[in-house]
C-alpha cells in the first residue's frame, strides 16, 4: 500500500514536471493539476490542455515501446544551442538507459554583454543548461543562472531534481528562444522583457521502468517573454510572461 500510494504521488509528479519546458515551466500562468499517471501495463492516459504551454499538448503513457504504437521520440539537435559540438561518445536517453557523456554547456564570452546579441547568447547558454539539467539531473548551471524568484522554475529544477534521486531520467528538453526582431527593449525598472519565437523538442519521462509522462514538441512565435536583466556584469534570467495580446 505504501510503495503504491509512493508511485502515485512519483507518477504525478512526473506529469507535472513535463507540463513545463524552459521557457513555458517559468510563466506566471498556473499550470493545470496533473493526472495521475501511474497506469497498468499496457494501459495509458492522456490530456491536451490548453494553458500556457504555448499549444504544446501533455500526454501520458505506460507503453514500454512507443515506436511500437507509431509513437515520437525528441529529437536530437544537431549542435548546442550556443553551437558547441556534442561529442563522438554522447548517447541520447531512451527508454533503457539515460542520456550518457553528456557534455557540460561552456558560456560563451559574447553571453556577458548588455547587448542584444549578448542577451541571444546568455538565453543559448541558458538553453543548453536547462537541456543538461533534464539530460543528466544536474541542474546547478541552470540554477546559477535563474533568479531565485521565479518560483516556477525553481520548482521545475527540484522536479528534475526528484525524478533521477528516485532512478527516473528523462529525454529531450531541449528548447531554444530567439528574440523576435525589435524587441530587445529595456525597461524602466532595468529589466529587459524579449519577445521570443520558441521551438520544443518535447520530453519524454521514465520512472526506471517505463515511460511515465511526456510533453509533444512544439513551435511558436506568440504567447511567451522572457525576461531578463543584466546585474554586476551579467544576464540573469528572471522569468517568462504570457504576452500581452
Amino acid at each position: 500500500m505504501g510503495d503504491a500510494l509512493k508511485r502515485r504521488k512519483f507518477a504525478a509528479s512526473l506529469a507535472a514536471l513535463a507540463l513545463g519546458l524552459t521557457l513555458a515551466g517559468c510563466n506566471d500562468t498556473p499550470d493545470p493539476e496533473p493526472e495521475d499517471t501511474a497506469t497498468s501495463a499496457g494501459g495509458s492516459s492522456s490530456s491536451s490542455p490548453e494553458a500556457s504551454d504555448g499549444g504544446a499538448s501533455d500526454s501520458q503513457s505506460s507503453s514500454p515501446d512507443p515506436s511500437a504504437s507509431g509513437d515520437w521520440w525528441p529529437e536530437q539537435p544537431e549542435k548546442m544551442a550556443t553551437g558547441q559540438e556534442f561529442p563522438d561518445d554522447y548517447e541520447p536517453a531512451t527508454l533503457e538507459h539515460p542520456a550518457r557523456n553528456v557534455p557540460k554547456p561552456v558560456m560563451p564570452e559574447g553571453a556577458k554583454q548588455e547587448t542584444e546579441a549578448g542577451a541571444q547568447a546568455f538565453l543559448d547558454y541558458r538553453t543548453d543548461a536547462v537541456w543538461y539539467a533534464f539530460q543528466t539531473g544536474d541542474t546547478s548551471l541552470a540554477r546559477v543562472v535563474t533568479s531565485d524568484s521565479c518560483e516556477n522554475c525553481i520548482d521545475q529544477f527540484n522536479r528534475i531534481d526528484d525524478v533521477y534521486s528516485d532512478g527516473g531520467w528523462i529525454a529531450g528538453g531541449y528548447e531554444d528562444g530567439r528574440i523576435l526582431e525589435g524587441g530587445f527593449i529595456q525597461g524602466a525598472d532595468g529589466l529587459y522583457s524579449l519577445p521570443v519565437e520558441t521551438n520544443s523538442s518535447g520530453v519524454k519521462v521514465t520512472d526506471g521502468d517505463r515511460l511515465i509522462s511526456q510533453q509533444h514538441p512544439f513551435s511558436t512565435a506568440e504567447g511567451f517573454n522572457v525576461n531578463i536583466i543584466f546585474k554586476d556584469g551579467k544576464w540573469v534570467y528572471v522569468t517568462a510572461s504570457p504576452r500581452n495580446p
